[in-house]
């Protein structure tokens, strides 16, 4: 399952695009599905990635893989998994601590001063 996780590092990094996260943050954290939800973690997205897409990036994969996206405040997971693991909520599979990379969001920065209308403009 590792191998999937690599084949759809695009779509990671797409999704993982949106939020303002710098190099020069912390490292990347890893988590289990069930320890984000039970951090009220909210389900953004749920893709499936059928297998003869996923074996494009990666020829390893055997099985359609799910891709999850999960949000709580500044903070962005996402979590890769077989199909029929998230069909069934395979409990294994969701308490596997590696199963989701988590990104911490940088704080929203202070809106500047707006500039006065120029002369002779209506507000």
């Amino acid at each position: 399952m590792r191998s999937a996780r690599l084949g759809t590092l695009l779509v990671a990094a797409f999704c993982l695009g949106s939020f303002a996260v710098s190099a020069q943050d912390a490292p990347p954290m890893q988590s289990s599905f069930s320890a984000l939800i039970a951090k009220d973690y909210e389900i953004k997205t749920v893709t499936v990635v059928p297998l003869e897409v996923a074996k494009r990036a990666t020829e390893s994969v055997r099985t359609d893989t799910v891709i999850v996206t999960l949000q709580n405040k500044q903070s962005v997971a996402v979590c890769y998994l077989a199909f029929a693991n998230w069909a069934f909520m395979n409990k294994t599979s969701l308490d596997t601590p590696t199963l989701c990379e988590v990104r911490e969001g940088a704080a929203a920065e202070p809106q500047a001063t707006s500039n006065p209308p120029p002369p002779g403009t209506t507000p």
